[in-house]
């Protein structure tokens, strides 16, 4: 007798990419689960995400826009970055050819170093309510092998590297004043000691802007309609899931007795709407399998809609459940840290970067298709 998966597919999927996906699922099971066969559950076309007034949201959808609440977000996310880690971006900061002496010695011993006495910085940090802060702080740096590890190794020219070692520099100090239970700095003045800290680390001049964020700008305002076709189906999906979840929801319990299915293989958002639905009430089904899912990360959050955070999953929720995740896929969570004894972990590598990593577990013959076989047959 023959047995069904039911593949419940995640963010962006629509039928021309799910024609794909189910060719190589196909392939895959025929291969490593003999005995089975796989179906979907095609919701992205009727459930998912879609621009139904033809962009009117979007400014000037067709033709132009302005992409600054984007990269503003970036801002964001890369200062919330360099909060837990001040050192991150230089520790990453790409490899450069350079003639004589490496650079980072000398941004090390001179650069960083004369920055101790540097009297427009310590009058910035005055007007700012902060006072006799900048030269203690400096001195920390100075005598901290790792920052000095991280800089001495750095291969940048001093003009490329100056933005990073003064952003590292901004968020040391911010560090060290929540370290002091003193008052942090506000954006505004932020950035503007990230701005006076580049030139006297061989940067350019105070006032030239990122050229890069300018060039992104600039290429964002020209393409805002193109870029929204791309990433609206994505991120559309999981706000519309958290707006109205039910209608998948409904649509996959409407597929799983169609097509008999006592597995569901759930990637991405499918994951987090196949753990919903098992939790609302009690299912024909005996097994799951999330990959990529971000359903343990939902329920952290108190974001997961069947489940308010604290409560944990009911009696009824399948015994045998199965969540792969990958560590370079930042949108792959694991689950048996938040569902204690009802889940079963297995971290993979899909030799991909994100975003990548995200989408290439089912091409990963050597890890997740075995791991998938062997816990079906323990069933």
């Amino acid at each position: 007798m023959t047995s069904t998966l039911l593949f419940i597919h995640g963010t962006g999927v629509r039928q021309q990419g799910l024609a794909a996906s189910m060719k190589l699922l196909q392939a895959q099971v025929a291969e490593y689960l003999p005995g089975w066969k796989i179906a979907p559950c095609p919701w992205g076309d009727a459930f998912g995400a879609a621009l139904n007034k033809h962009g009117a949201s979007v400014p000037s959808y067709v033709r132009t826009g302005d992409p600054t609440p984007s990269l503003d977000a970036q801002q964001r996310a890369r200062w919330t970055l360099l909060a837990d880690d001040p050192l991150i971006e230089l520790r990453v900061a790409p490899d450069e050819a350079y003639l004589g002496a490496p650079p980072g010695p000398d941004i090390w011993g001179v650069r960083i170093a004369a920055l101790r006495d540097d009297a427009a910085i310590e009058a910035l940090l005055s007007n700012a309510g902060l006072p006799a802060q900048w030269a203690p702080f400096i001195d920390s740096v100075l005598a901290d092998v790792e920052w000095q590890t991280v800089v001495t190794a750095l291969t940048l020219s001093e003009a490329a590297a100056s933005p990073l070692v003064a952003r590292a520099l901004v968020a040391g100090l911010q560090a060290r004043l929540r370290e002091l239970n003193l008052p942090t700095l506000a954006v505004a003045m932020r950035d503007a000691l990230a701005d006076a800290l580049v030139p006297p680390l061989g940067g350019p001049p105070a006032g030239i802007k990122d050229w890069l964020l300018e060039r992104m700008t600039a290429y964002g305002r020209r393409r805002r309609g193109s870029l929204t076709d791309l990433t609206s189906p994505v991120v559309g999906d999981i706000l519309r899931y958290q707006a109205r979840g039910s209608t998948l929801r409904d649509f996959i319990g409407l597929n799983v007795e169609n097509t008999g299915a006592r597995v569901l293989l759930a990637h991405s958002l499918g994951g987090i709407a196949a753990v919903d639905w098992l939790a609302l009430e009690k299912r024909p089904v005996d097994v799951l399998i999330t990959v990529g899912s971000q359903a343990a990360f939902f329920y952290e959050i108190d974001a997961l809609a069947s489940r308010v955070l604290g409560s944990g999953l009911p009696d009824f929720f399948p015994e045998r459940w199965l969540n792969i995740y990958d560590e370079n896929d930042i949108l792959g969570y694991p689950a048996a840290g938040i569902f204690k004894g009802k889940v079963l972990d297995l971290q993979v590598d899909n030799g991909a970067p994100f975003p990548e990593a995200h989408g290439a577990y089912f091409s990963n013959r050597t890890q997740v298709w075995p791991a998938i076989a062997d816990f079906l047959k323990g069933g």
